[in-house]
């Protein structure tokens, strides 16, 4: 199989930067890459809220964490809270990271249970250091040195998606990738075998290529239109189909952590950060 040296990527955004940054960091000069992005198009710049396994991403582009903050106007995320859930007035906070400290074999939760049973009269939240954190509104960052218990902590981000998207294509156009502005305008496919070949834009633009990335989104102008993939209909399973974002001015001080909470028509999401506060 021959080493795929040309790839191209149609469309931008947090998943066409995020695609570019990742592959520029995998293959280096041994790839040319290219964006096709058109400023026609706009992005949602909504707050993300993320999961720790951001970690295993920015880790594998090379991301610097001070300057990512620093960029995308992040904040610190320890968990989540979710609110009225199981109940009116309910709430329950889920941590990243663990609860307690392992002792032998046997789960710390596992302990806890066995406490319970003896008459502790002691939440299982109240040995997880990050919602003792979240609660407090603070944050420390974990440690490597499993004899702390700052080793017990687990953490993500809040951050703009649309700065996001902007941070990633400084690092992927330092790494060699290049960005084309314009509309795709056609799609040229290989008679025999029916694979994109080049992506043809309304600049006149040519974009030859080996692998061909479709981040364009819903309207799925490769691998949908182009390709003839079909959409798989989860909806029987997901009957919240709708987002509307509104971000709002920061008028409380910035929490770790993502609020969500159950309305009667789905849910709302709160997510804090530096400049401003992300709802929907």
């Amino acid at each position: 199989m021959e080493r795929v040296r040309k790839i191209v990527i149609l469309g931008g955004g947090t998943a066409g930067w995020m695609t570019a940054a990742a592959l520029s960091a995998t293959y280096g000069a041994t790839a040319s890459i290219s964006v096709l992005e058109s400023d026609a198009i706009g992005t949602v710049g909504v707050g993300e809220a993320t999961i720790p396994t951001i970690h295993w991403f920015n880790e594998l582009i090379g991301l610097d964490e001070a300057a990512f903050v620093r960029e995308t106007n992040a904040s610190f995320k320890l968990g989540i809270e979710f609110v009225d859930w199981t109940r009116p007035g309910n709430r329950y906070f889920h941590p990243f990271g663990r609860y307690g400290v392992d002792l032998g074999t046997v789960p710390f939760h596992q302990r806890w249970l066995r406490a319970r049973a003896d008459g502790l009269d002691r939440p299982l939240s109240a040995y997880s250091l990050a919602t003792q954190l979240a609660e407090a509104g603070r944050f420390a960052k974990p440690t490597g040195d499993p004899r702390s218990i700052l080793s017990t902590l687990g953490y993500a981000y809040h951050f703009d998606a649309g700065l996001y998207a902007r941070h990633l294509r400084t690092l992927a156009e330092a790494r060699g990738v290049t960005r084309h502005e314009g509309l795709l305008a056609r799609i040229d496919r290989d008679p025999l075998n029916g694979f994109v070949t080049a992506l043809a834009t309304d600049r006149g633009e040519t974009l030859k290529g080996e692998l061909f990335v479709d981040c364009s989104g819903f309207r799925a102008l490769l691998i949908g239109e182009a390709m003839g993939a079909p959409f798989e209909d989860w909806s029987q399973w997901l009957p919240c189909d709708r987002a509307v974002a509104v971000p709002c001015a920061r008028v409380a001080e910035t929490t770790p952590f993502t609020r969500s909470t159950r309305r009667d028509a789905g849910w709302q999401w709160r997510i804090p950060l530096q400049h401003r506060t992300g709802n929907g």
